[in-house]
């Protein structure tokens, strides 16, 4: 029984504590707007109510609002006569509140909040943790106010235009795929390879925005350690498609894709490590380590010294939305999975250094998942699972190399083959001379 008492407890301790998060931030929000107003006094008339009530919804009230609704399940049980009242009477208080202090510069953003506030408390009674997510959220978009309205006026229709695409992409053409593989080998998935052609195109679009948002320089940086947490081969496709398109972008593409395969090291050596343990993770760190070193000093050099554009200037308007050749992309992607199948079929167990080299050109993810879980799993020897791995790092490099050099041109993938060739070569030559 006392356990029982002290999760009530709890429960009800958590309900004030979400309205609190929403009715601070409230609050805060009020006082700002108070503040601007005596800043300057020629903008509000005396006695305007707006100006003087207009704190009333803050954090004791959203507190007292979200207990209410906490209280209403826990009285009326399974029944929702009480919830339902509960509702109706916050939101008939709230709407006169609206109407006895509404002005012509009013919103309804701190009303519909509060509307939020007894929802919250009856949903912690159901899922405490989905309570606590929603109101974080809520509390994000409160807050984002002044950077929505510094950013809309930047906001132009191209940029609405391939949003609203891209979420038709993730949101209904992805789930229609079907996820069954359509080849004797078992890798080509249509779901998989939308997957890919929808990352490339999602991270064209992070670069643009990135690039409007942070300038040229920036926007590289950030392209490229984001978009390397998912796909160092999405980043370098994307980059060279840009670089071709527009010369003055061949210097911050070729950061952005040294940084991204730079992340790729590091995701690799941390996926082998946690998979395979202690044995996969000594022998792959200074191989891997003095490839990033590599890379790192290569991209900053370029970002120093390269023709790079000054943060924060203007990036010409383009379609940052390229669903078609991303698609052809995605097509060559299918290829490359079908001649990896096809080599481990044929060779065998005895082939896996070949089927590492195969897999490589189009994923290194798989074949490191793969290779760590057979040390544990099979008793495969580390040594041979961290070579497999380090051929199919190879392989990837290469395979950037020359994605680099065929959608870049010679201008753009000359310099980065080069650069990414001497990474691959020193992390080779340490991987060899290593006990």
């Amino acid at each position: 029984m006392l356990s029982l008492d002290l999760s009530t407890l709890k429960e009800a301790a958590m309900a004030v504590a979400l309205g609190l998060m929403m009715g601070l931030e409230r609050e805060r929000s009020g006082f700002e707007r108070r503040q601007e107003g005596a800043d300057r006094p020629f903008h509000r008339r005396a006695g305007d109510p707006a100006e003087e009530t207009h704190g009333s919804l803050g954090a004791r009230t959203f507190s007292l609002l979200t207990m209410l609704g906490w209280i209403s399940v826990k009285v009326g049980g399974e029944s929702l006569a009480m919830p339902i009242a509960v509702m109706a009477l916050a939101a008939m208080m709230i709407g006169l509140f609206y109407y006895e202090t509404s002005s012509l510069d009013r919103g309804l953003t701190t009303e519909i909040a509060a509307l939020s506030a007894p929802l919250l408390g009856m949903l912690l009674t159901r899922d405490a943790l989905l309570a606590v997510a929603v109101s974080v959220i809520v509390t994000l978009l409160l807050l984002s106010k002044p950077w929505i309205r510094a950013w809309i006026p930047k906001l132009q229709r191209e940029d609405l235009t391939a949003s609203i695409q891209l979420l038709i992409v993730f949101a209904i053409l992805l789930p229609l795929l079907p996820e069954r593989a359509l080849d004797p080998w078992g890798v080509l998935s249509p779901r998989k390879v939308g997957w890919m052609v929808a990352l490339i195109a999602a991270v064209d679009f992070l670069g643009y925005a990135l690039n409007r948002l942070l300038g040229t320089r920036r926007g590289a940086l950030m392209t490229g350690l984001v978009g390397g947490l998912v796909s160092s081969t999405v980043v370098t496709v994307s980059m060279s498609r840009q670089a071709r398109e527009d010369a003055s972008f061949r210097d911050p593409g070729q950061v952005a894709v040294l940084l991204a395969c730079a992340v790729m090291g590091v995701r690799v050596a941390i996926l082998a490590g946690v998979v395979g343990g202690p044995a996969m993770a000594r022998p792959l760190l200074l191989p891997v380590a003095a490839m990033v070193l590599v890379l790192l000093g290569a991209s900053g050099w370029i970002y120093r010294h390269g023709a790079m554009k000054p943060a924060g200037e203007e990036v010409a308007v383009r379609n940052p939305f390229h669903l078609k050749r991303a698609t052809a992309w995605g097509l060559g992607l299918a290829a490359v999975l079908l001649a990896s199948a096809a080599g481990r079929a044929w060779f065998g167990d005895r082939g896996l250094l070949l089927a590492a080299g195969l897999s490589g050109l189009a994923d290194v993810d798989a074949i490191t998942l793969a290779v760590s879980s057979q040390v544990k799993a099979v008793g495969l020897s580390a040594p041979t699972a961290v070579l497999a791995i380090i051929l199919a790092i190879g392989s990837n490099t290469l395979a950037k190399a020359g994605f680099a050099w065929i959608s870049g041109g010679r201008a753009f993938g000359q310099r980065l083959a080069a650069l990414l060739g001497v990474a691959l070569a020193v992390a080779l030559l340490v991987a060899w001379i290593q006990p």
